[in-house]
């Protein structure tokens, strides 16, 4: 994972491509920036990824550890992903997520986080 997070560091792009096999869930447990956003490669689709959102539900959201190995399961769909999870983007569930560790992350997230729980919410009430 350290030499993913070198490469975003040095091409100094917005997102950098990583191929599907390069991430595995051990990669989750360190510590990793949010921001290291990835387009994450298969055979038959690609998936935008924030590598230090996706670590940060590994490690602190109930179910975080399952939707971290099926958001990097290329093989399912996001609407595949929805169906299990009621969310399509990481994003999502980590605005979902009941964790006191979100009380930790920078006060501008925590604010979307907040905004999009509410939306989420009400789109799922209708």
């Amino acid at each position: 994972m350290d030499d993913i997070v070198d490469r975003f560091l040095k091409e100094e792009e917005a997102v950098i491509r990583v191929n599907e096999g390069e991430i595995n869930l051990s990669n989750l447990e360190k510590e990793i920036p949010i921001g290291v956003r990835i387009i994450l490669v298969g055979k038959r689709r690609k998936r935008i990824i924030d590598l230090g959102i996706l670590s940060f539900i590994y490690k602190y959201c109930k179910n975080g550890k399952d939707f971290s190995r099926d958001y990097l399961d290329l093989s399912l769909s996001l609407e595949d992903i929805f169906k299990k999870y009621k969310v399509y983007t990481d994003l999502e569930f980590l605005a979902l997520c009941e964790s006191e560790e979100k009380n930790n992350l920078h006060k501008d997230l925590i604010y979307v986080l907040n905004k999009l729980k509410s939306y989420l919410i009400s789109k799922n009430k209708r």
